[in-house]
């Protein structure tokens, strides 16, 4: 049964289409997660990753960081996804900032999904990364929602859209902390990078501020 459910989520993976660019934009970005039905959830942009510019957004799930992706070879190594730990392979380019997102909303327990996505993170919960990744570019929710907030201009990767000139990648990633530990997730690596402790509370915000201002400096 495993292996029949496997193949069809593949075989409508290779029909799947239309997954648009959307608008990288923290207003699109909210609205698509209360279309999703989950409640309660904003996106902010942050510009600073000090403590008062953290306070003033109210309590934070996750970050995601979007950079300008080089194709530099990455050494860390990544670990096997605990049972608490949703992390899904990329599978559709289109669809990077949605599963971002989705990779937040997905690990924090206090989140109130909503029931459609309550029950594909109850159906996937046991799935392996790239069959859940499958099982996003196959949700018709998930991508309905999605195309919802299409930019007025070509279908163009989120990943490919640069100027021809400098042929420049972006990419989105998310950091979180689950059960006690803090992880980076990125769909387009093997697996979930583990920085470390998270520690009580929010305090995993000091805890990832270094990563992340590492990333910045290695990519401004």
């Amino acid at each position: 049964a495993a292996w029949a459910l496997l193949r069809s989520l593949f075989r409508r993976a290779l029909m799947a289409s239309g997954w648009c660019t959307i608008e990288s934009d923290p207003g699109v970005f909210s609205e698509l997660i209360t279309e999703l039905g989950v409640k309660g959830v904003q996106v902010h942009e942050l510009w600073s990753l000090d403590k008062e510019s953290m306070a003033e957004v109210g309590p934070v799930h996750g970050l995601i960081f979007l950079f300008r992706w080089r194709g530099e070879k990455d050494d860390r190594a990544t670990v096997t996804p605990g049972p608490g730990v949703f992390f899904a392979s990329q599978m559709i380019p289109n669809a990077c900032a949605t599963q971002a997102i989705l990779s937040v909303l997905m690990n924090c327990p206090s989140i109130s999904l909503g029931e459609e996505m309550t029950a594909f993170k109850a159906f996937t919960k046991d799935f392996p990364p790239d069959v859940k990744g499958l099982a996003i570019s196959n949700s018709d929710l998930l991508r309905r929602v999605h195309n919802s907030f299409a930019r007025a201009e070509p279908t163009v990767s989120e990943e490919r859209r640069a100027s021809k000139e400098e042929d420049e990648v972006y990419h989105f990633i998310s950091y979180v902390p689950v059960d006690g530990k803090l992880y980076e997730l990125d769909g387009l690596k093997a697996g979930p990078i583990c920085l470390g402790d998270a520690g009580p509370g929010e305090a995993w915000l000091d805890a990832v501020t270094p990563a992340i201002q590492a990333r910045i400096e290695q990519y401004s």
